[in-house]
């Protein structure tokens, strides 16, 4: 075997790394990347490799459990650390921001739920990923009622809205903004009953909220996002005081960028 190059010793390094599922266990590491290594006093090559290995699974694992704190403690450290070896096998970071580390964890809990698990635990992680996602959402500085006040009579009806980035919504087939709550405050019962919810998602300042939408403002809301005008949004509304009390609302949490 000829002296590897650079490119062909990082794939033997990065394949190590991702083998074993943290363990270190040296029969998962690539001959190429033990070979290049040269041994302490104390450690053999591949120990030495271990050390990597196992801290590089570790990390990650922190991270996830930081991103899906409440799925985490709903499976318990033991459940959560199994989840992570296989979730890693599958989906290895493929991103150089560790920040994405965790995108498909919620498609892998759907697909591979842990034996005992509650049958809503992938929609909490979606929940809880949707959650940071609006977190990390671009900046945008909302206008008040004041801006809309020197908007004329005659021109609200063509009136576009356009929201804040850090404004999404989620549907699930649970209550998972209840679960949430109740893992937040260490209940972890698993009996919750399916419920459809749709909820806002916002973010203002550095806190993400969230709060249950009723189906007028949902489809309200989707007009909002999808760039409608004031008459558009109004059409799916009661009546012009519920169109009034609703964006005064919507202003009120700072969801509206602009309005042209």
């Amino acid at each position: 075997m000829g002296t590897p190059s650079l490119r062909e010793l990082q794939a033997a390094f990065w394949r190590s790394l991702t083998a074993d599922g943290g363990r270190g266990d040296a029969r998962a590491f690539d001959p190429v990347a033990v070979a290049a290594i040269a041994p302490s006093d104390r450690l053999a090559p591949a120990e030495r490799l271990a050390v990597y290995t196992t801290m590089y699974f570790w990390r990650i694992q922190e991270v996830l459990r930081e991103d899906f704190a409440r799925t985490a403690a709903v499976l318990g450290p033991e459940a959560f650390e199994a989840v992570v070896r296989g979730y890693l096998a599958r989906h290895p970071s493929e991103h150089p921001s560790i920040r994405w580390v965790g995108r498909a964890l919620p498609a892998y809990l759907a697909g591979a739920p842990p034996a005992g698990a509650p049958p809503w635990i992938a929609e909490l992680a979606r929940f809880e990923w949707a959650r940071l996602d609006l977190f990390d959402a671009a900046d945008a500085v909302p206008i008040g009622v004041d801006a809309l006040r020197a908007v004329p009579a005659d021109d609200w009806p063509r009136l576009r809205l356009t929201a804040v980035p850090a404004l999404a919504t989620f549907a699930s087939p649970w209550p998972v903004d209840r679960i949430w709550a109740a893992a937040g405050e260490g209940r972890v019962e698993h009996e919750w009953e399916p419920e459809r919810v749709v909820l806002r998602i916002w973010r203002r300042d550095f806190h993400v909220y969230h709060v249950r939408l009723r189906p007028p403002e949902e489809r309200a809301l989707a007009r909002l996002l999808a760039g409608r005008s004031v008459a558009a949004i109004c059409d799916v509304l009661d009546d012009a005081e519920t169109a009034g009390a609703l964006l005064v609302r919507w202003l009120d949490d700072g969801l509206v960028a602009r309005a042209d």
